[in-house]
């Protein structure tokens, strides 16, 4: 009897161990793919960049990137370019976009803020709207994903609210350091979002950083209904101190187009931190010199 006891702890023992190492291999493994997720995009800067074009945004003051909307309408092309065959690179802002098509053609912009490490492609896939959350910018299988949007929101951020998407990452890339505008200090230093096309540069203001609940915005508000974007945009600019926001004292209105950038707060699924600015400058690429 005794010997069968001693087995049975054994059995006992050795389970629990061999249970405690898979659980211990399960987490360092989890820990391993969250620190090292995102670092394909490391070699992106040898595809994307042109040595003959700026990747910094204009040092113009700002005011001087507002241009009427009559004069924009005239020189700046709507037009999605489809074809990757061109006879020059079509390169703004630094992003040569012909060599990234060359990579995958689900590339149409990409979003840079200064002082994060958000500095990325932005893609939208023509199937499963929820591809580029776990492939990156190749199409590869990859835990951090991608910065994308849905086929809710055209390519050309003419929508009242264009949604962007990416992961929180413990290792600070895609979209983890949109968690740097929780600080007052930061989000007063750094009111910019650029975003990239093949055509057009545009900026936006900062307005709003702030939690919210998991709600899809974009299913769950008509922002073609001006009643509707009118009640949403009063509660984005002056959204409630429980929900650990910052925000700049900016008119926003239903004629105003806004970008709203998403990640997750850690562990909480149920609610999201949201950056949001503000279109105040829609210019043409700056050409190569």
């Amino acid at each position: 009897m005794k010997k069968d006891r001693k087995k049975l702890w054994a059995v006992v023992w050795v389970t629990s161990i061999l249970l405690v190492i898979a659980a211990l291999s399960a987490l360092c493994f989890y820990l391993f793919k969250m620190y090292s997720a995102g670092r394909s995009y490391d070699d992106i800067s040898s595809i994307m960049y042109s040595s003959a074009v700026s990747s910094e945004p204009s040092d113009e003051p700002i005011s001087s990137l507002m241009s009427d909307s009559e004069t924009k309408s005239e020189t700046v092309s709507k037009k999605a370019v489809s074809s990757v065959s061109t006879d020059t690179d079509v390169v703004n802002g630094g992003v040569n976009f012909t060599e990234l098509w060359k990579v995958n053609t689900d590339i149409y912009a990409w979003i840079k803020i200064p002082n994060t490490y958000v500095d990325y492609p932005v893609l939208q896939t023509d199937g499963d709207d929820s591809f580029y959350l776990e492939h990156n910018y190749k199409k590869q299988y990859e835990f951090a994903g991608s910065i994308y949007s849905e086929k809710l929101n055209s390519k050309d951020f003419d929508d009242p609210n264009t949604l962007l998407y990416g992961h929180n990452m413990l290792n600070g890339t895609m979209f983890a350091t949109l968690h740097y505008f929780r600080d007052p200090n930061f989000f007063a230093a750094n009111p910019y979002i650029y975003i990239y096309l093949p055509d057009r540069t545009l900026t936006y203001e900062i307005f709003s950083a702030y939690e919210y609940d998991d709600r899809h915005i974009l299913y769950s508000f008509d922002f073609s209904d001006e009643d509707v974007y009118a009640e949403y945009l009063e509660y984005a600019t002056n959204p409630t101190e429980s929900m650990m926001c910052n925000r700049r004292d900016i008119e926003v209105t239903t004629d105003d187009k806004i970008i709203t950038l998403s990640t997750c707060l850690g562990n909480i699924e149920t609610s999201r931190y949201l950056v949001q600015g503000v279109l105040i400058s829609d210019e043409p690429a700056r050409a190569s010199e």
